[in-house]
C-alpha cells in the first residue's frame, strides 16, 4: 500500500540512526536534544564499565553502551575526531566524593528514548528518571527520581571524552541563587592544535539546594570557600528528596556572563514544557519543507532522519548579545547574521551545503558571512574551524568551492571580495611562519609544477586534485568579480588534476619534483599519496570537468567501462562498512559523486541503477544505518538527494540526474515549490522532463528549478 507520511513529521526521524556500528562504519552520531545548528549538545556520554574508546566515541556516545558516565553539552556530530565534551552534569543519589573520584558516578542504562528536541533515560544507580531537551544555548534536564532519592547535580570538570584533556577550570557556587557557574579550558582532537577551547557555563535549579560543595579530584574544598579552580575540580548540590527538579545549564563561547544571559533569554522560567514544545514547533517546520508521498514507511524513517542530521552542524558560536569568540581568539559582534562554526568543509562542501542553498538558504547565508567573518578576524578562510580555532584539518580549499556554488545559486548577499581576496592569498603563497592557519600545503611547488610532488606533503595526489577542484571555484568567482586576468589563471589551474595521471598505470599517482611517478604498487591499499582513500577512490576525482576527465581516461566510453567495473567488483565487496571498501567506498567522501558520473556522461541508466544499489546498500534504519561517519551530515546529504532523484556538482549550478525513492516530493524552495513526480520509483529506465519539456541530458541547471517546477520521471517500458 502507497505509505503517505503525514504531520508532525518528526515522527518518523529516529535520532538513534548512525550512533552504532562497528571499525569504519561508525556513524558518531548522538541522540541528543538540540535544535537545528545549536550551540549546545546535550547528551549522555557513554561506556562500558569503566572506560569508553575513543575510536567509537567521538559523539561521546555509542548505542552498545551499557553505562552513562555523563551528560556533556558541548560535541560534535558525526566527526571522525574526539574533541569538546565538556562541561558534564552527572546526577546522583547525594554526593559520594569516593564515588565519584573513583567511577566517576557512572549508571547503568535502564530504558533511553530520543525524539528531535527530546531525550530520556532511566538511570538505575541513582533511581532517577531523566529528560532532556534544548533551546539554542541552553539544556534543560528533568529530574524524577523514585521515592527516597535526594536528586543531585555534580558538574565534574575534570570528565572528558575519550582522548580530550581538561587543561584548567573554574567553579563557584552561590546557593542563594541555586546556581553553578564557571568555565573549564579542554584540548581535543582537533581544538588542541590551537591551545584548546574555554566554554563557560551557568547552571541553575528549580530547588533549593539542601547541602552543597566542593571538591578536587578525591578533595573536598574547605566548607567554606565558594569557588574551586584547577583542571580536576567540581562543585555538587543537593536537592531534597520528594522534589522533582529542572535544571537548566547555558553555555558560552565568550564568558561566564555570556552564559548567564543566554540562560536569561531562553530558559529564565526553567519551563520544561515550554522549552520542549519550541524545540519541537522548530524541527516540524525545518522537517516539513520537504514533503513526501509513497515509498514504505521505513523508507520515510530513512529519509526524515537523514534530514534532521543535516541540521545537527555546524554549531552556533554567537551568544543572544550578539558576542563571538573569532578565530583570532578575539571578541567581535556579529550584526546581521548567526555566527557558526564546526565547519567540516573537507567533507560538508560535497552534498550539506548544496542542500542548504536548495532548501535552507537563510543557514546558507550564516555560514557564508561566517566564513566572510573568519577571514575578517583571523586573516584566513579556514578549512576545518573548531570553535574559536583554525584547525587545518584534511586538504584543499573547500571554502572557495562552497562561496562559488551559493554565488552560482543566487545566494549573493555576502561580501564576495573579501572572501575572494583572502582565498586567493592562499591560493598563491604559503602564510608566514607562525600564522595560525597553514593554507594550501605545498602551495610553492603547485604553483611552480602544476603539482604537490610527493616529496613536500603527504597526501600529494588528494591535494593535488582539490587544489585544482578549488582553483576551478576561484576562477569563478574571479569571473563575478570581473576578474578577468585571475580568472583565466585559475581557469588554466583547474586542469592540473592531469598532471599527476600516470598513463602508465591509468591511475592518479603520486608524482616527485623531477616529474618521475611513484609505484602504484597496490590499486586497492591506501598509499602515502591519497588521503583516506586508494586509485580507485581517486579515479574519478575531477567533479569540476567531468568531460575533461573522461577525455584523460581514453574516452566517454572507456570511462563508463571502468566505473561500471568497479561498481561490479564493489558489490562483492563484503567487508565494507567494517573496513574501508577496496572499490568504490561510501564510507567516506571523494567518490561520493560516484553513481552520477553516469549521468554527467549521458548515461542516465546506470546513474539510476547505481544510485539505488548505494542508497540500499549503504542506509537503513537502526543504529549502523549510516556507512560510516555522517561528518557534519555529509553521509544524510547525500542520503536525502539521492532519494529525491538528482545531485549536485559542488562548485556549479548543475544537478545529475539519478532516481527518486518516492512517488512525489514537494520541496519549499525560497521562490516556489519544487516537485518531483515519479509513478514507478523502481524502474530500471526513465523519461525525465522538467516543467513538461524533455530534457535532453540527464541533467539540469539550478535556475531552471529556482522558481519552482515539476521534474517528472516517467518509466520507459
Amino acid at each position: 500500500m502507497r505509505f503517505i507520511p503525514e504531520a508532525p513529521y518528526s515522527q518518523y526521524v529516529d535520532p538513534f540512526i548512525g550512533t552504532g556500528g562497528s571499525g569504519f562504519g561508525y556513524a558518531s552520531c548522538f541522540p541528543g536534544p538540540q535544535v537545528p545548528y545549536g550551540m549546545i549538545r546535550p547528551g549522555p556520554d557513554t561506556g562500558m564499565g569503566r572506560g569508553a574508546a575513543g575510536f567509537n566515541h567521538f559523539s561521546g556516545y555509542f548505542y552498545g553502551d551499557d553505562f552513562v558516565h555523563a551528560f556533556s553539552l558541548t560535541r560534535l556530530q558525526g566527526a571522525g575526531i574526539v574533541d569538546y565534551g565538556a562541561p558534564a552534569l552527572v546526577f546522583a543519589d547525594g554526593f559520594d566524593l569516593e564515588k565519584t573520584a573513583r567511577e566517576g558516578q557512572q549508571s547503568r542504562i535502564a530504558g533511553q528514548s530520543a525524539s528531535p528536541g527530546h531525550y530520556a533515560a532511566r538511570l538505575v544507580d541513582p533511581r532517577i528518571d531523566v529528560e532532556i531537551t534544548a533551546s539554542a544555548r541552553t539544556a534543560l534536564f528533568r529530574l524524577d527520581p523514585d521515592e527516597g532519592v535526594a536528586p543531585t547535580v555534580i558538574v565534574d570538570l575534570g570528565h572528558s571524552l575519550p582522548d580530550v584533556d581538561i587543561l584548567d577550570g573554574f567553579v563557584e557556587v552561590e546557593p542563594d541563587a541555586r546556581e553553578l557557574r564557571g568555565w573549564v579550558h579542554l584540548s581535543g582532537g582537533y581544538s588542541s592544535r590551537r591551545g584548546g577551547i574555554v566554554v563557560s557555563f551557568v547552571v541553575r535549579a528549580s530547588e533549593p539546594f539542601v547541602a552543597h560543595g566542593l571538591f578536587d579530584g578525591d578533595q573536598a574544598i574547605d566548607d567554606d570557600a565558594t569557588s574551586a579552580s584547577g583542571p580536576d575540580v567540581g562543585a555538587y548540590f543537593e536537592m531534597a528528596p520528594g522534589t522533582r527538579p529542572v535544571i537548566a545549564a547555558a553555555i558560552s563561547f565568550v564568558d561566564v556572563e555570556g552564559a548567564r544571559k543566554n540562560l536569561d533569554a531562553e530558559a529564565d522560567d526553567l519551563d520544561f514544557d515550554r522549552v520542549l514544545a519550541e524545540a519541537r514547533e522548530l524541527w516540524e517546520a525545518h522537517l516539513q519543507r520537504i514533503r513526501v508521498e509513497g515509498g514504505t514507511e521505513r523508507d520515510a524513517r530513512i529519509f526524515y532522519s537523514a534530514l534532521y542530521r543535516v541540521l545537527l552542524m555546524p554549531t552556533l558560536l554567537e551568544d543572544v548579545d550578539g558576542r563571538y569568540r573569532g578565530l583570532d581568539h578575539e571578541v567581535h559582534v556579529a550584526e546581521d547574521f548567526e555566527y557558526l562554526s564546526d565547519l567540516s568543509l573537507w567533507d560538508t562542501f560535497r552534498t550539506l551545503h548544496p542542500l542548504l542553498d536548495l532548501v535552507y538558504p537563510e543557514h546558507q547565508r550564516n555560514v557564508l558571512r561566517s566564513l566572510v567573518a573568519m577571514a575578517q578576524d583571523g586573516g584566513y578562510v579556514p578549512r576545518w574551524p573548531i570553535g574559536p580555532n583554525y584547525t587545518g584539518g584534511m586538504v584543499g580549499d573547500p571554502a572557495a568551492i562552497v562561496f562559488a556554488e551559493s554565488w552560482a545559486k543566487g545566494l549573493r548577499d555576502f561580501d564576495l571580495r573579501t572572501a575572494y581576496d583572502a582565498l586567493r592569498l592562499t591560493a598563491l603563497e604559503a602564510p608566514p611562519q607562525g600564522a595560525p592557519f597553514r593554507g594550501r600545503e605545498g602551495i610553492e611547488e603547485y604553483v611552480t609544477l602544476g603539482y604537490v610532488p610527493v616529496e613536500t606533503a603527504g597526501g600529494s595526489v588528494s591535494r593535488t586534485l582539490e587544489y585544482a577542484y578549488a582553483d576551478f571555484a576561484l576562477a569563478r568567482m574571479a569571473e563575478a568579480l570581473g576578474e578577468d586576468e585571475d580568472a583565466a589563471l585559475f581557469a588554466e589551474r583547474a586542469e592540473n588534476y592531469v598532471n599527476v595521471f600516470d598513463p602508465e598505470v591509468g591511475f592518479f599517482v603520486g608524482r616527485r619534483a623531477d616529474g618521475s611517478f611513484e609505484a602504484l604498487e597496490t590499486e586497492t591499499g591506501w598509499r602515502p599519496f591519497y588521503t583516506e582513500g586508494n586509485a580507485h577512490q581517486y579515479l574519478f576525482y575531477a567533479p569540476h570537468d567531468l568531460p575533461g576527465l573522461a577525455e584523460l581516461l581514453g574516452g566517454p566510453e572507456t570511462t563508463l567501462a571502468r566505473l561500471e567495473a568497479l561498481f561490479e567488483r564493489s558489490t562483492r565487496d563484503t567487508m565494507t562498512p567494517l573496513l574501508p571498501g577496496l572499490y568504490y567506498w561510501h564510507g567516506n567522501e571523494p567518490d561520493l559523486h560516484y553513481a552520477f558520473v553516469f549521468s554527467a556522461l549521458g548515461d542516465h541508466e546506470r546513474s539510476v541503477r547505481w544510485s539505488r544499489w548505494a542508497r540500499e546498500r549503504h542506509y537503513g534504519d537502526g543504529p549502523s544505518g549510516l556507512p560510516g561517519n555522517d561528518d557534519g551530515g555529509t553521509m544524510s546529504a547525500w542520503l536525502v538527494f539521492a532519494s529525491l532523484g538528482f545531485f549536485p556538482i559542488a562548485g556549479t549550478d548543475e544537478y545529475l540526474l539519478g532516481a527518486p525513492v518516492f512517488e512525489r516530493a514537494e520541496i519549499a524552495l525560497e521562490g516556489g515549490t519544487l516537485t518531483v513526480e515519479c509513478p514507478d520509483p523502481e524502474a530500471p529506465r526513465y523519461t525525465v522532463s522538467l516543467s513538461g519539456e524533455p530534457l535532453a541530458a540527464p541533467s539540469f541547471t539550478h535556475d531552471r528549478i529556482a522558481a519552482g517546477g515539476i521534474l517528472r520521471f516517467d518509466a520507459e517500458r
